[in-house]
């Protein structure tokens, strides 16, 4: 999940909030359609079917069972944000994907030069910023949250390179406790239950998954 969402967030992208708006509101729509549904989901695990958020062997069986779903959640959803059209108050409705190719056609693949788009330092400090979101309380909210070290009194002028506070998230290494032959073995146990992104079927993968791996390690899972 961390490919997709640093695309969007975080460490990788970084400004005054308000220049986030359009970034942030993109963030909402993943967090409702895709990783709310994964997160509610491994709570459920974690509440009631012996999840240890705490075992890094946990963690691994985790990755190991769910993290090709997730991957292929994001890249469905992905792809169907790049293909849904996109309204212009001046123009055709088209597509992200649509835009992205047109634009290369008309413009060519490096477009025009960008001492044609300078800007006043007026003009810079408002440039990109979507008006419209600022007064949608969900992304507010959201903004609020993510962007809590900014003192307010921040500006683009003047800056180069990221700032000197960077969201980051630590991810312990795996877990390597079982062999290529039990891990075999474990897929091999596992082959005949559903893989889908039902909680009932999430669940049952777990739960099986778990009582398997707990045979050969049960002081360990």
């Amino acid at each position: 999940m961390e490919h997709v969402r640093g695309a969007g967030r975080g460490s990788y992208i970084w400004g005054r909030s308000v220049h986030n708006v359009r970034i942030e509101c993109l963030w909402v729509d993943v967090s409702h359609y895709v990783s709310q549904h994964w997160h509610d989901a491994f709570t459920a695990l974690e509440v009631h079917h012996n999840l240890d958020v705490q075992n890094v062997n946990h963690i691994w069986l985790i990755h190991h069972l769910f993290l090709r779903q997730i991957n292929d959640s994001l890249a469905f959803w992905a792809e169907s944000w790049n293909s849904h059209r996109v309204r212009e108050n001046n123009g055709p409705s088209r597509s992200p994907e649509d835009r992205f190719g047109f634009d290369m056609f008309v413009q060519g693949f490096r477009g025009e030069a960008l001492d044609q788009f300078a800007m006043s330092d007026e003009e810079l400090e408002v440039f990109g910023i979507d008006w419209e979101g600022l007064e949608d309380e969900v992304l507010l909210r959201s903004l609020r949250k993510n962007y809590a070290h900014e003192d307010g009194t921040s500006t683009w002028l003047g800056r180069h390179g990221p700032p000197p506070n960077l969201n980051e998230v630590v991810v312990d290494p795996p877990s390597d406790l079982l062999t290529s032959e039990q891990l075999d073995a474990l897929n091999m146990a596992l082959r005949h239950i559903p893989r889908g992104s039902e909680l009932g079927q999430i669940v049952d993968l777990w739960t099986n998954a778990l009582a398997y791996v707990r045979t050969i390690y049960p002081g360990y899972f």
